[in-house]
């Protein structure tokens, strides 16, 4: 039998890239799957990983699944809709959404990017193609805007932020969010959120208790960006709850769907960059 790889990312916030990826695998073991990502379980099975803390956490592989195919979901209509569609995944970790949304990627280019740490796994496992292209950065760096945006000045850009935001500082989110508001008009970005109160009690999450990351961003306003930024819009927001499948959450997701802490303790989230007014 080939060894398996010992894997260790040092950055706490990085090393949370496992939950989704063993989340993601479970559900394609499932007869009544929400989302097929194969690639998650080929990954896994190369990868010397305790996978086994995460084994009980019904309310995350229900909720993980659920926000992979919201976002795929954004995403394929975004390819199908723009012309020169530029997809950045950013905090991409081992997320396999060009390889999931076959029949539409190689219509648009993809970025995955993450710190170099995590690039250089991903690129073990999953290496790039022509238009699946891997940015080893911080997304707090700017120089990789400067890099696209200079690449591709007639290009549409959607920018998906997928379980990352919730790990900063509310002074960190607000820089991203500025910083690509300043370069990106007329470009979307896609992201999850959770409020304030589960922001305070990471310690009982059903898989970030068992790392050493911890939750500091909430937002209990949808449209809390917009303050930041006028340019940055809101246009749509999505809960959990409110997707049919939820009710695999069993009690524990009845439970969020009745007491409003829980219900809107994650929410997924589209924002609009406008034109600046000439």
């Amino acid at each position: 039998m080939e060894d398996k790889m010992k894997v260790h990312i040092s950055d706490a916030v990085a090393d949370t890239l496992f939950i989704p990826l063993f989340m993601k695998c479970r559900e394609t073991q499932r007869k009544d799957t929400i989302i097929k990502d194969p690639l998650a379980c080929e990954m896994i099975s190369k990868l010397d990983y305790d996978f086994s803390r995460y084994g009980k956490s019904i309310m995350s592989f229900t909720g993980v699944a659920i926000r992979a195919r919201h976002f795929d979901n954004q995403v394929r209509e975004f390819i199908n809709r723009e012309e020169y569609p530029i997809v950045v995944l950013i905090g991409c970790g081992l997320d396999t959404r060009f390889h999931r949304l076959k029949d539409v990627s190689k219509k648009a280019t993809f970025y995955e990017l993450d710190l170099p740490e995590v690039i250089a796994l991903r690129e073990t496992l999953l290496p790039p193609s022509a238009n699946d292209i891997c940015l080893p950065h911080s997304m707090f760096e700017t120089e990789w805007m400067d890099a696209l945006k200079q690449k591709y000045p007639d290009a549409s850009f959607a920018f998906i932020i997928e379980g990352v935001l919730m790990y900063f500082d509310e002074k960190d989110v607000r820089k991203v969010f500025l910083n690509l508001a300043e370069h990106f008009p007329g470009s979307e970005i896609h992201f999850d959120v959770i409020n304030r109160w589960m922001s305070r009690h990471s310690h009982i999450h059903d898989t970030v208790k068992f790392t050493n990351a911890t939750f500091k961003f909430g937002c209990d306003d949808d449209r809390m960006f917009e303050k930041w930024n006028s340019r940055l819009k809101h246009r749509s927001t999505r809960l959990y709850t409110d997707v049919k499948e939820w009710k695999r959450a069993g009690i524990q997701g009845l439970l969020m769907k009745i007491i409003p802490s829980f219900k809107y303790s994650g929410r997924m989230l589209c924002y609009e960059i406008m034109d600046p007014v000439q």
